[in-house]
């Protein structure tokens, strides 16, 4: 398999080519480029099976260079490298058709050569189910996967009929954990028993298919030609999910979970309709209890991408510029954004918490990536599992930082932190510390580099900003809850170190409000 890398970070380039030994897995590096122009010339001369694609280049950049791959015919599948920060455009790239991406920051070269491997068998596969002579046609599982893949010439030679067409996905339930009844045998013996059951299980229905597509995921082709009654397919397609959810619970004690097409009238729709089950199965990250998704398309799916791309920022920016409150609450508002909506894959979820990760880790803590997370299957699980990671990793950011101070100067810090909303004065700090209040004075800013006074007003500031993006508090009930007793000074307060008053900085914040109709609160 001939791979072509297109980056225009020669040591990007360098760092994948040396990274593996190529020959020995079967593949070839066979060309690289730095830019736009030059990838697409030498993609149209070398013909490479897999490129690995920059999204960020001069001349022109990943999302064109795609567009023009797709345009011309080139068979070159195409992985992205993206910047932490690409959301937006890794989300064009794969409606444009790439089969994966990674960001460049974090990405493990053993996550490349897996999916590298996996492309390499499924190129293997296809090249086994070209055309052949009327004697040879393939097996039943190449023509399926064929089917799924918009290859249709030997979907004769199936069972399926076209009209009245559906697919259903489904998939074991905590499959790592089941996996580890079956540490003494081979892993294939759960996927083997599970083929067999189908078999038995659907031999009699006229118009029905099964193959399984990855470990854990299992593709079945439904058609109901006989009739036209959206509510008679609809029975049997339940009936037909009913039937396997419950005899695999009987017979192999586990529990499965699927996806549901729309329904398509020709076989030529059917990657179309597998793309469906796929996104319709997804949905048990977030509603891990349902046993059953019916595929519904997305609503204003644009919006609601640069929605959680003004979060990633928004977040990745607090991370840069250490507001770590400013984080946490991004991080609250993000999760709550994509619960609500439903608007991220697994996948996707998973690589912004990993990036995240990544930039509150030292270089140590990087190479000791955690595993756990490949188990998880659930939202909830997912945000619970990265949050105590955050949390311990933030704790010893905090805690590193203080380390500078004389032990009165750290617990003057602490003492504001927990108690900025309270009327702070140098006399109250003396009292509680045992220290003249010019002595506070003095040794705090020798240590911190500002006065006390402005530090504790950074923090009430930063603490403001946040609420002041919840639009149930008016302006007067934000300055009450950081510590100011008058809102005018507040405001004053909060243009000296904003550059501008709260009204207005609500306003521009406004674009992306928690709810649509919070905005005449204030």
């Amino acid at each position: 398999m001939n791979i072509f890398i297109v980056d225009d970070e020669p040591l990007v380039r360098i760092g994948i080519k040396s990274s593996n030994d190529w020959e020995e897995a079967g593949m070839t590096i066979i060309g690289e480029a730095g830019d736009g122009e030059e990838a697409l010339r030498l993609i149209g001369e070398l013909d490479p099976d897999i490129v690995l694609l920059d999204i960020k280049m001069p001349k022109k950049d990943g999302i064109q260079v795609l567009k023009e791959i797709k345009e011309n015919g080139f068979k070159a599948k195409v992985i992205i490298l993206s910047s932490f920060d690409d959301f937006i455009y890794v989300k064009q790239a794969m409606k444009l058709g790439a089969v994966d991406y990674f960001h460049k920051p974090s990405m493990n070269i053993q996550e490349i050569i897996s999916l590298l491997q996996s492309l390499k068998e499924q190129l293997s596969k296809a090249q086994g189910s070209l055309p052949l002579p009327q004697d040879q046609i393939p097996g039943k599982e190449v023509i399926l996967r064929s089917l799924i893949e918009g290859k249709t010439e030997y979907a004769g030679h199936t069972r399926l009929r076209e009209g009245n067409l559906h697919i259903v996905l489904f998939s074991v339930k905590e499959a790592a954990q089941v996996m580890r009844r079956y540490t003494k045998e081979s892993p294939s013996v759960l996927q083997n028993t599970i083929r067999h059951l189908l078999g038995e299980l659907l031999a009699k229905e006229n118009e029905t298919e099964f193959f399984q597509v990855e470990d854990n995921l299992f593709c079945v082709l439904i058609g109901y030609s006989k009739s036209n009654s959206t509510q008679a397919l609809f029975a049997y397609i339940n009936d037909i999910v009913l039937l396997i959810h419950s005899s695999l619970k009987r017979f192999v004690n586990i529990e499965t979970v699927f996806g549901v097409s729309d329904g398509f009238q020709y076989f030529g729709k059917a990657g179309q309709a597998f793309d469906q089950a796929r996104e319709a199965l997804g949905m048990k990250f977030y509603q891990p209890g349902d046993p059953v998704f019916y595929y519904r398309p997305l609503l204003d799916g644009e919006e609601k991408v640069e929605r959680i791309h003004a979060y990633v920022l928004a977040m990745k920016n607090g991370l840069m510029e250490e507001q770590y409150d400013q984080f946490a609450t991004n991080l609250q508002e993000w999760e709550q954004y994509i619960q609500q909506h439903e608007c991220l894959s697994e996948q996707d979820a998973k690589k912004i918490y990993e990036g995240l990760l990544f930039m509150l880790q030292n270089e140590e803590q990087v190479l000791a990536k955690p595993s756990q997370v490949e188990e998880i299957e659930t939202f909830s699980d997912l945000s619970a599992y990265y949050h105590s990671l955050y949390n311990g990793l933030l704790r010893e950011r905090i805690s590193g930082a203080y380390k500078e101070y004389n032990p009165l100067v750290q617990s003057i810090i602490q003492f504001i932190e927990n108690q900025y909303q309270e009327s702070i004065t140098l006399k109250m700090l003396g009292e509680t510390f045992h220290a003249s209040p010019n002595y506070i004075s003095r040794v705090f800013k020798q240590e911190v580099g500002r006065g006390l006074f402005d530090y504790l007003n950074e923090i009430r500031i930063d603490k403001a900003k946040a609420l002041l993006k919840d639009y149930r508090y008016k302006i007067y009930e934000v300055a009450e809850k950081v510590g100011f007793k008058s809102q005018v000074h507040f405001a004053i307060v909060f243009h000296k170190y904003v550059g501008k008053p709260p009204k207005e900085y609500r306003k521009e914040i406004g674009r992306f409000p928690l709810t649509n109709d919070d905005e005449n609160k204030e």
